[in-house]
């Protein structure tokens, strides 16, 4: 019965890291993609001039996820424009993403569809760049820590296990 306890803390422990490790990399993974999104943004707005509503649509037809579910949110608000403005629809958008990534984004909202093209793609891309360089960060945290709070929760939970036996 006590090996039984004991096994049971040591797996408790090492799902606990796991899962902070799960949301190290799930925050990663939702920066890149951000980061693939204005990517895709700049492209379009540089080499295209692409309307608003086209660009978002075609962004939620591209990006997965909650990146995904933004786009489409922003797509979605923009056929109601004339009651709300660019500003609003992007900041409503914005509940779609956790607030880090969420945080990065907000200074584009009153910008795009205000200014001119070359307005909106230099804050397009400075968003671009501070988004590249939380992902960077990201990346760099999950490589560093990830393993470390599997290990330490493991090592944790098996030392709670000893004292038990």
């Amino acid at each position: 019965m006590r090996l039984t306890g004991a096994a049971l803390v040591t797996a408790a422990g090492l799902l606990a890291g796991l899962g902070v490790a799960e949301r190290m990399r799930a925050r990663a993974e939702l920066l890149a993609e951000l980061c693939r999104m204005l990517d895709m943004m700049e492209y379009e707005l540089g080499r295209f001039r692409t309307p608003m509503p086209e660009l978002f649509e075609k962004l939620a037809g591209l990006a997965e996820g909650r990146t995904g579910r933004f786009c489409a949110a922003v797509a979605e608000g923009l056929t109601h424009i004339g009651q709300r403005d660019m500003a609003q629809i992007w900041q409503d958008a914005l509940e779609e993403l956790p607030r880090p990534a969420g945080d990065l984004m907000r200074p584009l909202g009153p910008v795009l569809g205000r200014y001119g093209a070359e307005e909106q793609l230099r804050a397009v891309e400075g968003c671009c760049q501070a988004m590249e360089r939380a992902r960077d960060e990201a990346r760099c945290q999950l490589r560093e820590r990830g393993r470390v709070a599997v290990g330490v929760a493991a090592a944790g939970a098996a030392a709670v296990a000893v004292l038990l036996l």
